[in-house]
Order: C-alpha cells, then structure tokens, then sequence
C-alpha cells in the first residue's frame, strides 16, 4: 500500500475517527480497543480502504443436494448459486468466462464429514481452470491432508470457516468434529501451499458469541493470506430464523481482536452478513474497528469513509479474500 500523499489524512483521520466511536453506544472499554484497532489500520493500509461491488458468482458443486442441512442455512444458501452439479459446472465457468469474469466461488453442500466435495471434481476443476482462467476460489470445509493435496493443482484461494467451540461445531452444523479438525484443515491447506483466507463467523451460535476468538487463535499460527469476518444471519425458514444478529458490541470485539492479532493482515468485512439498518450500522462500526476493505458495502461505509477522511478504492470483479487487486 502507499503512504498517504495528504498530510491531513495522518493528521486528522484518526481524530475524526475517535469522534465518531465516542458517539457509539459502546463501553469505555470497546471504545478504547476501537480506536488502538483502527490507528494500527490506519499504520499498515494508510488512508486507503478497498470496496468490493463485485464479488465472484458462486456455484453449487451439489446443486440443492447437501448431507449436513445446518440449522442456520438448511439448504438456503444454495438456492442462490448456479447449478455446477451433474456435469453443468463447465458450462456455469464458460458462460462466466465469456461474460468477462475474471473468478469463480466454488462452494456447494457439505458431506457429513464437513467437506464440500470439490475435491471429487479436481480434474474436471483442472482443466476448466486450463480452458478459461479464471481464478477460482473454493468453500473447502474440513478437508484431509489427501484431499488439499488434491486441490492444490487448481484452487487459488481457500475459503475455510474455521469455527473455535465445539458446542457450536456439533449442536449448529450437527457435526461430530471439534476444533481440532477446523486446525488441521488450516495445516494440511498450509502445506499443500493453497493461500488461505480463514472467515470468522461472528454469532453463528444463534447470535450469541462462543469460539470466536478462540477462532482467531487458531487461524493466528497459520499465517493467512487475508482473514474475512462474517456476521451471522438470521434466515427464515430455518431453524435459527427466530434467533437475533449478533450485538454490535460483540462483533467488534471480534474485530478488533482480528485487527490486533493480524495488524498487516487484509482484514475484510464478508459479503455475507444481515441487511437493513443493522448492515448500515455494522459497516460503520467495521471500519471503526479497523477493517480494511468491505465487500459490496453500504451507503453508510461510503459516507462514513468520507467523513473520516479514508480513499475508497473501488475493486470490480474480485473476492474480498485476495490481497492483489
């Protein structure tokens, strides 16, 4: 990143900033850990803060299909991916390919290991990467050394959700794993040299907080290419559809504990996250806490961005997980 070309922004940005966290109503405590996130932001990315209006599509490997079925998606997710199953995934690339794409997110159902497949399909993968080239990135959920080792002849970018309570792990995704084999997943991606972009879901227990940040602990020892947060949603129709987001308090907690465990770290606030007012408010509160880039963000982050004196670059065509834009 470049240095701020304007004095001013070093001068006044992080006091425009401590103005506006003074006016949330947040613990003094909060606030403090707020401001500390955001000046080291402020010191690794200067000025700068990268917006995403254009993620990339996502394609369902299992079309509807999915063993798990977790209480807070149940299958809803999926029904807003192209259909990649039974031999159409080289079709979704191509068309992709030719409207000018420059990505692809292949995710789909988990298997009751906690895997999403993708894995079965690395040869087809290679030589749709080969034909089109298009960078791909990937939902891999828990994955064997044997299995990274398969995706590393064609996946660009790991998208683990790397969960830290076990409580959360078997009574939400209804899996039997632990912890430990979110870890390993981070070792074995490492080794087979796959970048990673670990996602910390904020709230996934409901709203509440539980593993967070002991997620983050995990993720710390693998040194990760970008570290995104995610914001759990309440989704009708599910069993969590009656639960709460999380308060924002909490999830800057989270974030600034992200920002200060990985201060030159792409931090980035996930696409995926609730809407409405409480979107508007958490993008602000984000930035505050010292994210660095936001993918499709609000009106408020453009405003708020404006008031405080941060340059928003614009990125198309692009993941927030990846650090060369």
């Amino acid at each position: 990143m470049k240095n701020p070309s304007n004095d001013q922004y070093t001068s006044t940005t992080p006091d425009l900033a401590q103005k506006k966290i003074n006016e949330l109503h947040f613990s003094e405590s909060t606030k403090k850990e707020m401001l500390r996130s955001f000046n080291l932001r402020l010191s690794a990315f200067s000025d700068e803060i990268l917006f995403f209006n254009e993620p990339f599509t996502p394609i369902s490997i299992t079309g509807m299909n999915c063993e798990l079925n977790c209480r807070h998606c149940e299958k809803h997710y999926l029904k807003h991916m192209l259909d990649g199953s039974h031999g159409r995934l080289r079709t979704a690339a191509e068309k992709l390919a030719r409207d000018g794409r420059s990505g692809i997110l292949l995710s789909g159902g988990s298997k009751l290991d906690g895997s999403v497949p993708t894995y079965e399909l690395s040869d087809a993968i290679r030589q749709i990467k080969d034909d089109t080239h298009l960078l791909i990135s990937a939902h891999t959920g828990i994955v064997t050394r044997k299995q990274a080792e398969s995706l590393a002849v064609w996946l660009d970018m790991a998208l683990v959700d790397c969960i830290g309570s076990d409580r959360t792990i078997n009574e939400i995704l209804g899996l039997l794993n632990t912890v430990n084999d979110y870890e390993n997943t981070l070792k074995h991606l490492s080794e087979a040299s796959i970048p990673i972009a670990p996602h910390i879901i904020v709230g996934l227990d409901n709203g509440a907080i539980d593993g967070e940040l002991r997620a983050l602990e995990v993720v710390r020892r693998y040194d990760p290419d970008a570290v995104v947060i995610v914001v759990f949603i309440p989704t009708k129709g599910t069993y969590s559809a009656d639960a709460t987001p999380p308060e924002l308090d909490d999830v800057a907690a989270v974030i600034t504990s992200a920002r200060q465990m990985f201060p030159q770290t792409p931090l980035s606030l996930s696409c995926v996250r609730p809407g409405g007012r409480y979107r508007l408010m958490l993008d602000e509160c984000a930035i505050l806490c010292g994210i660095d880039r936001i993918a499709v963000p609000s009106r408020s982050a453009y405003t708020l961005c404006g008031d405080i004196g941060l340059h928003v670059r614009e990125v198309g065509d692009m993941c927030c997980s990846y650090c060369e834009c």
